[in-house]
């Protein structure tokens, strides 16, 4: 059939669903409207230009119409490529165009799941669009629904990717941010629910109208990550497909669209590359998928599994203290608990790939019962340990002596900590010789007590005070306890006994709700709020890239940083780590009556 006869064919099915008096009875207008919405389809770019009065630039035109014509499409970009925008007018065009879709959008965290509806339609695209305000019904966006209605059936539907949305059927998804969405969410209970659109003339006509079958479409659009992550399993299926002329399409973006177009500027990506660590970098402005070293000890995914914190510890402000202003953000101590400030000192006068770092570990006793099966059959042993908290984490730009002791002094106090944990290599002696003194501390007019030494002679006695409180445990690294410290550090890991911070979308969701000054609050009290999950990630980093060798003799670990690379934190964290370990060989040994296993879920 061609194109004349198939108008006239479409005219005619037209003409039965209207009124004798519709304007869709008059052959010439239903030819116009026909021809334009062709045109449209087809070049969904020009459309969206000229209906929603938007000017494109020339990625986001291959974009809309890449997305118009594959059926699954993954988008992988760096930061400031406008992913969101694109995702928002292609979901507004989609539901114009095509009247009756359902289009979902679904996100692992309810404040980027909202981004869509409240930041992108509702304050960037409706304003310049008198058109697309004339085409939606509705919009509601609240606590318990966020979805924007057509006058044409259509609708966009934003949700949280779990369990709880299941039913909610979809002619287009699209998973924002996907990397942060849990596989299994995507595959049983959201991809299942994909539909044809519904087109009346051919489910009256089916056969006539084969050709313009519909297919759903999904589509996953995120930032890079580590390699270890799903994600990039189904970058490369995807990719697979693209290349043997299947129906999907991957398209990738660095750091170069937002210069090329200046939604960035050079000055200002040169200031974000000095602020972030090289894999940060890596991942957020490069978009590269980082893999992990090959000879790497920690691996993303056993870090990724261990985060689950959502609520930080915050040190007192200096001012607060002067004034006697109540704490705010003090976390209440539970029966039992054990606070750890954790220390690794950087040699004096620092270098440019080492900081001290200052740690915060709660240790929480926990004892679980197991189910056992062996020769003599099922029985229950209780495990005991320690769970370990990280909450919050300071790298030290002081190098001074005495300002570092006070700083510890002052997280100690602020933290409620019974111990410090303190490399005394190198220039930490000089900070535990600061630490057995008296210390006043200026900016907050508060007099300190001395420490001294719990488990080194020598050490305790280089300086004796009267009222000297043993809280400082010492650690020298050799050989042998760093390669201790070390498988420590990932067998807690391994039995999910150290709990790190959420990322920080998902932290920043949870400071929205428990601190109300956060989303009006400047960019510095911003940045004071957000730091223990920045810090987290940070952290990470460090960790995937340190590389470990086996010594041949001694069968001992040996960790090491690459060039350029840090790996304080990671001290400052598996000494805390390490001490807790011994605390639960102390505690909980023969005395317990029980056999100590770490914990493991």
């Amino acid at each position: 059939m061609d194109y004349e006869a198939l108008m006239d064919e479409r005219q005619k099915h037209v003409h039965e669903h209207f009124s004798p008096n519709s304007k869709l009875n008059d052959p010439e207008f239903v030819k116009k409207l026909l021809d334009w919405i062709t045109f449209w389809r087809r070049n969904p770019s020009r459309f969206v230009q000229r209906y929603f009065g938007i000017t494109l630039y020339l990625y986001q035109h291959i974009i809309l119409y890449l997305m118009d014509i594959f059926p699954s499409i993954c988008i992988v970009a760096a930061r400031s490529a406008a992913k969101s925008f694109i995702i928002a007018v292609y979901a507004c065009k989609e539901a114009i165009l095509r009247p009756g879709s359902l289009i979902v959008v679904a996100s692992a965290t309810k404040k980027q799941a909202r981004l869509i509806v409240s930041e992108k339609i509702a304050k960037e695209i409706l304003p310049r669009s008198p058109l697309l305000q004339q085409e939606i019904k509705t919009i509601k966006d609240n606590q318990n629904d966020i979805e924007v209605k057509f006058n044409n059936g259509s609708s966009i539907v934003v949700l949280v990717a779990n369990e709880n949305v299941r039913g909610y059927r979809a002619t287009v998804f699209i998973y924002e941010e996907f990397r942060m969405i849990v596989k299994s969410i995507i595959d049983t209970v959201l991809s299942p629910t994909l539909f044809q659109r519904q087109i009346p003339f051919r489910i009256k006509y089916p056969d006539e109208y084969k050709e313009l079958k519909e297919e759903p479409k999904e589509i996953y659009i995120s930032s890079a990550w580590y390699k270890s992550h799903w994600m990039w399993d189904y970058m490369k299926l995807v990719t697979r497909d693209m290349l043997g002329k299947g129906k999907s399409v991957l398209i990738g973006m660095d750091y170069s669209i937002a210069l090329k177009h200046e939604i960035k500027t050079r000055d200002f990506l040169v200031k974000e590359r000095k602020k972030l660590d090289r894999v940060a970098w890596t991942i957020e402005y490069e978009n590269q998928m980082v893999a992990e070293n090959a000879h790497a000890y920690f691996t993303y995914d056993m870090l990724n599994k261990n985060r689950v914190l959502k609520r930080p510890f915050y040190p007192r402000k200096n001012e607060d203290v002067l004034s006697k202003v109540k704490a705010k953000h003090t976390i209440p101590k539970q029966a039992g608990e054990i606070r750890i400030i954790a220390c690794d000192i950087a040699p004096e006068g620092g270098t440019g790939n080492d900081n001290s770092v200052f740690t915060c570990i709660r240790a929480l006793p926990e004892s679980k019962e197991y189910k056992v099966s062996d020769t003599s059959g099922d029985h229950i042993e209780v495990k005991q340990g320690y769970r370990r908290q990280v909450v919050y984490m300071e790298p030290q730009a002081e190098f001074e002596t005495t300002k570092q002791a006070i700083r510890i002094k002052q997280l100690f106090a602020d933290f409620e900590a019974d111990y410090c944990v303190l490399d005394t290599r190198n220039a930490g002696v000089a900070i535990y010789d600061a630490l057995a003194k008296v210390l006043y501390d200026v900016d907050r007019n508060v007099e300190y007590e001395p420490w001294t030494c719990m488990n080194d002679d020598k050490l305790k006695a280089r300086i004796v005070i009267a009222g000297q409180k043993e809280a400082v445990f010492s650690v020298k690294a050799s050989l042998e306890l760093n390669s201790k410290i070390a498988v420590s550090m990932r067998d807690s890991l391994n039995n999910r006994m150290i709990e790190l911070m959420v990322s920080n979308q998902e932290g920043v969701e949870e400071l929205q709700r428990l601190y109300p000054e956060y989303v009006s609050a400047d960019v510095d009290t911003q940045l004071f709020y957000e730091r223990p999950f920045l810090e987290t990630v940070a952290l990470i980093n460090e960790m995937i890239g340190l590389e470990y060798t086996v010594q041949n003799q001694t069968n001992l670990i040996k960790i090491e940083e690459r060039p350029g690379a840090r790996k304080d934190r990671y001290t400052s964290v598996s000494y805390g780590n390490y001490f807790v370990s011994l605390l639960e060989a102390d505690l909980f040994s023969d005395s317990s009556g029980y056999e100590y296993v770490t914990l493991c879920n």
